[in-house]
């Protein structure tokens, strides 16, 4: 139970730096944002899978808020020139700024892929919950195999 309820408030904690305004940011600050909130986001992955083999929903619907916002601002953190240099740490692909359009559809499928999940977890049936959190996961790899170097 406290594991549980300590990873409720590092994602509290997670969700309260992430809702920060982003859009004023630099190049370099954004960077350095959306590097702290990919990391974020794997790690959320990962306890949401925990969460989700363990039936529990209350945490699983909670983390999974989590990337329904880190889907809604995400855009805002790939400013012109953010791309990846061997100064800034950052593994986003040059195609991110080639191919924009197909970057805002992978980032709208992510969302919506979230919102699904969100829903399907709100229904409590296992298999919609299961079969809704592999399309998560695969909008993130989908995404990150075409745009990340």
């Amino acid at each position: 139970m406290f594991s549980r309820l300590s990873n409720l408030l590092i994602w509290s904690v997670t969700l309260f730096l992430a809702s920060n305004s982003m859009g004023s940011l630099s190049v370099e600050e954004a960077v350095q944002k959306r590097i702290k909130m990919f990391k974020s986001s794997q790690t959320n992955i990962k306890e949401l899978s925990k969460f989700i083999r363990s039936g529990d929903i209350n945490a699983s619907s909670y983390l999974v808020d989590f990337h329904v916002r880190w889907s809604g601002e995400m855009l805002l953190v790939f400013p012109a020139g953010s791309e990846a240099s061997t100064s800034n740490g950052s593994d986003a692909s040059s195609d991110i700024w080639r191919d924009t359009t197909g970057f805002k559809k992978q980032v709208a499928q992510y969302n919506l892929s979230s919102i699904a999940l969100r829903e399907a977890l709100k229904s409590k049936n296992i298999i919609e919950i299961n079969e809704t959190f592999e399309g998560l996961v695969e909008s993130c790899k989908s995404c990150h195999k075409q745009f990340r170097n």
